[in-house]
């Protein structure tokens, strides 16, 4: 759904169209780029899983997002905002520098209180090769366990150790206007990533925001409320739908391992 369509199909729910008034209770900035967000921010807040990603290195702004490069002796490392969970984590070490050759290795995701329950000694270890990526130690980053000792010494190497992580991320870009001639327009070029039969949920998400816009054309607390729950009962349905639809793809990928 392309953002100018997202904003007609509000403003038809909204019966805000233009007549003699000339000018519409909400504009659509006001529908974009403040409800439209919140509203997204929310839905993959609540849904968590709308969009899996392995491949993207870094996000818009050049934050590291799939793809950690490791330096010796550096444990934490800044990752994108855009995350909002990882799923699994690797490390692609180097087997042998002059040759290239490389062994992926799976590490564990844990929290510090896992760490804590699991390897109650960890804060005391010296570096090595890193099994553990830790998600919480500190804002905005991860911390990778043990302490990275890649053994970069001579012979030189082009290869670098990485940390290669799926997440579940939200969009990387957001909805906004876009100035054409004199005008601002809803920026099309921004494309909703998920799922498409998701798309209309958002819809509800921007009504119950629109219906509190404190004005006496505007403000329906009823309508308001009735349109967070539609859009909370959408959220739970994309949540369960998406769980059917991972429990049916697990499935597949066992009966084919066993053929």
């Amino acid at each position: 759904m392309l953002a100018s369509d997202l904003v007609k199909r509000v403003r038809h729910r909204l019966f805000d169209t233009v007549g003699k008034r000339h000018t519409h209770y909400w504009s659509d900035y006001e529908l974009l780029e403040e409800y439209g967000n919140a509203a997204l921010d929310k839905l993959f807040l609540g849904v968590r899983k709308l969009i899996t990603d392995s491949k993207t290195a870094s996000d818009i702004q050049g934050n590291p997002l799939c793809v950690l490069p490791l330096v010796e002796s550096q444990a934490d490392y800044p990752v994108s905002p855009k995350i909002i969970e990882i799923n699994t984590a690797t490390i692609t070490e180097i087997t042998d520098p002059v040759a290239g050759t490389t062994l992926i290795k799976p590490m564990a995701v844990m929290t510090v209180a896992e760490m804590d329950a699991r390897y109650s000694y960890w804060r005391s270890v010296g570096a090595g090769t890193p099994k553990v990526v830790i998600t919480d130690l500190n804002t905005d980053s991860l911390t990778v366990w043990p302490t990275p000792e890649l053994n970069l010494n001579p012979p030189p190497t082009l290869l670098t150790p990485t940390v290669n992580l799926t997440v579940h991320r939200f969009m990387l870009r957001r909805l906004g206007m876009i100035q054409v001639g004199s005008e601002f327009k809803p920026d099309d070029s921004v494309i909703l990533t998920f799922r498409e039969e998701y798309h209309e949920f958002l819809v509800y998400g921007i009504l119950a925001e629109a219906y509190t816009k404190d004005d006496g054309e505007t403000k329906r607390p009823d309508l308001a409320a009735l349109n967070e729950k539609k859009f909370n009962d959408k959220i739970e349905s994309a949540k369960d739908d998406l769980s059917r639809r991972m429990r049916v793809n697990t499935g597949v990928r066992t009966r084919l391992a066993f053929r």
